[in-house]
């Protein structure tokens, strides 16, 4: 009777331990990280009875989580795939709202500013067309202003964003490192057995860490996990917890890097390409600051152009034309890494060369690198870095002054504060130089069929540029310059002096004479200001193969395309996140259905033990009456 009591107990009790575990599961269907769980149980050993071996009932050995870790695996990668990629598409999204509304304004502002040249144009002398002018410019700088302000303001939203994940990440790690010892702890009090709720509330953690960034994890002998980011980085390690830290960026205070506690500073924010730390990264680096860079190229070539040819022309006071904008030209920036005082200066020598892209120029074993920052590609350097002879390369010009120490680095950023500080520089609408700074006329006593051309002026800083001179013809093929030397004359061919052209065509008589003088006086000109108008389409970006108008364009359609691209990545990884997440619900979610059925087959077991135990009772209480009878 023993027998039938003690298997019928364990029965029991396994039972009711199967519904409890069963009904936790459906208990815990809608909660997060929840594994479910199985009794795992077990045949008692058997006992014999002097003539073969009964059995004993039935043991429960533990309760076990469904769990994989390869599929788990899989989730938080593709956790940290989607945290990036949503990210990044993010403020590319943004950047395409401005580039496509803002910047679109810039295009707006350029055709006004232009148009008003061409109206400068119709009628030099009028105040009113100039004063408009001046107005337009000002809509211009105003325009670039905006959008720059708006992007800069993405990057103040970037540190606040990298604060926010890194906080959390802190409080993240904190708590799996409490778990650990809390799962080490309970393994061993269960005498190998671990406490799967702990264990649960550890995974899902990890799994919301693989949202804000990349995460791999090893599983220690007693249960304990250790945890590492980015390309190794240990967070959570042998009870200890690595806390991150932001750092200004080594080149630029204004931008937050991501450090540790054990890095001695340094920034590990390039081994960070994942999550949504990562993807804010990669949003300033790959959305944000080309965005910026992109206008403040437009910007820069504006400012140039414009007032370039404004020193070619005079205004209404006789004067050359003073600069219509003001603008920051090419930035280099030190690392607060360098050990020497040595400070760079950059300008820009060649307008139609200037990139995009930004640089990283380094000292080592006693020469200067260059290297795009975006590409990672080295760019040839020529020159000494010296004023007489600068460094010069990607239509930049270089000087160092001071003595570098090897390992010396600056950023150079060619065109990213230009947009920002775009302003008017002139007031006064007389100093619009409308008319060209020279003029050209043939001697009254020609008597040569020779025509000369009205000039250009190619050089406004020239000192000799409004000096009179007079080219005379000392026979039908040849002439003096201002009475001294004697060219080869070929009709049509251009003359280049004092920094103008002309070209004299036809056959000019022996001492024929033409003469090229300032053009003070000649207000009613318009030469220069159709000149200004004109620069809207003329090719002066990409080695001369972009106008200005040209390269707005194309900054908003390529901002639209990767916009687009980013969108389209994003819609494939939330498929990718989607069939994770359902792998992993197959294999450690709870089905109700099946939790219903086997709390029927629980229950039904259960049923069948205390039958067999009233049984045995029965049988019991027989043998008693029995016993009692004889």
């Amino acid at each position: 009777m023993s027998d039938i009591f003690g298997i019928s107990v364990s029965a029991l009790q396994a039972f009711q331990n199967a519904i409890s575990v069963t009904s936790n599961n459906v208990a815990n269907a809608s909660t997060p990280g929840y594994d479910r769980e199985s009794i795992n149980l077990a045949a008692g050993p058997p006992q014999s009875n002097g003539t073969a071996l009964i059995g004993s009932g039935v043991v429960v050995n533990g309760v076990s989580r469904a769990y994989s870790q390869t599929t788990f695996n899989q989730l938080n990668a593709s956790q940290s795939s989607l945290g990036q990629i949503n990210a990044l598409q993010g403020y590319a999204n943004q950047i395409n709202n401005i580039f496509g509304t803002t910047a679109g304004g810039v295009s707006t502002a350029l055709q006004g500013f232009y148009n008003a040249w061409s109206t400068v144009a119709a009628n030099p002398t009028s105040t009113g067309a100039r004063q408009a002018l001046l107005g337009q410019a000002q809509t211009l700088a105003t325009s670039f202003q905006s959008t720059s302000g708006q992007i800069a303001s993405l990057n103040s939203s970037i540190n606040t964003q990298i604060t926010l994940d890194v906080q959390q990440i802190n409080s993240i790690a904190t708590s799996i490192s409490q778990l650990n010892s809390q799962i080490a702890v309970g393994t061993a009090q269960a005498g190998g057995q671990p406490p799967n709720e702990l264990l649960d509330q550890r995974d899902q953690l990890i799994t919301n860490l693989s949202k804000l960034v990349g995460v791999s994890t090893t599983t220690n002998t007693n249960n304990t996990v250790d945890v590492f980011i980015g390309n190794g980085q240990p967070l959570v390690l042998q009870g200890q917890t690595t806390q991150l830290t932001t750092i200004p960026s080594a080149f630029d205070p204004s931008q937050l890097d991501i450090s540790t506690s054990a890095s001695n500073g340094n920034s590990i924010s390039g081994n960070l390409t994942s999550g949504d730390l990562g993807g804010l990264l990669a949003a300033r680096s790959q959305v944000i600051d080309p965005a910026q860079n992109q206008l403040g190229q437009i910007a820069l070539a504006v400012a140039q152009t414009v007032n370039s040819q404004q020193g070619k022309g005079l205004d209404l006071n006789g004067q050359l034309g003073a600069a219509l904008f003001s603008v920051s030209g090419p930035q280099a920036s030190a690392s607060t890494r360098n050990t020497s005082a040595v400070t760079a200066s950059v300008g820009v020598a060649n307008l139609g060369q200037l990139t995009t892209d930004n640089y990283v120029l380094a000292y080592r074993a006693g020469a200067y690198t260059l290297t795009d920052a975006t590409t990672g590609a080295n760019v040839a350097l020529t020159g000494a870095g010296t004023a007489a002879s600068p460094l010069q390369a990607a239509g930049l010009s270089i000087v160092l002054s001071g003595t570098p120490a090897s390992g010396d680095q600056f950023l150079i950023q060619p065109t990213g504060a230009a947009a920002g500080s775009f302003a008017v520089a002139l007031g006064d609408p007389t100093q619009i130089a409308a008319a060209s700074a020279i003029q050209t006329s043939a001697g009254s006593a020609n008597t040569g069929s020779a025509t000369i051309s009205a000039g250009t002026v190619l050089d406004g800083t020239n000192p000799n540029l409004l000096a009179t001179t007079t080219i005379q013809f000392t026979s039908p093929t040849t002439y003096s310059v201002n009475g001294a030397g004697s060219y080869a004359y070929t009709s049509g061919s251009n003359i280049t002096l004092n920094g103008w052209q002309v070209a004299i065509s036809g056959t000019p008589a022996t001492g024929d004479s033409f003469t090229v003088a300032s053009n003070v006086g000649g207000s009613g000109d318009n030469r220069n200001a159709l000149a200004v108008a004109g620069q809207q389409n003329a090719g002066v970006l990409d080695n001369g193969q972009v106008s200005v108008n040209a390269a707005v364009s194309d900054a908003i359609t390529a901002i639209g395309s990767q916009t687009q691209q980013l969108t389209t990545a994003q819609t494939a990884q939330t498929a990718v996140n989607t069939q994770a997440q359902n792998a992993m619900q197959s294999v450690s979610g709870v089905n109700l259905n099946e939790e219903a059925a086997s709390l029927l087959q629980w229950q039904q077991a259960y049923d069948a033990a205390a039958k067999a135990l009233q049984i045995g009772s029965s049988l019991f209480q027989t043998l008693l009456t029995a016993v009692r009878s004889a």
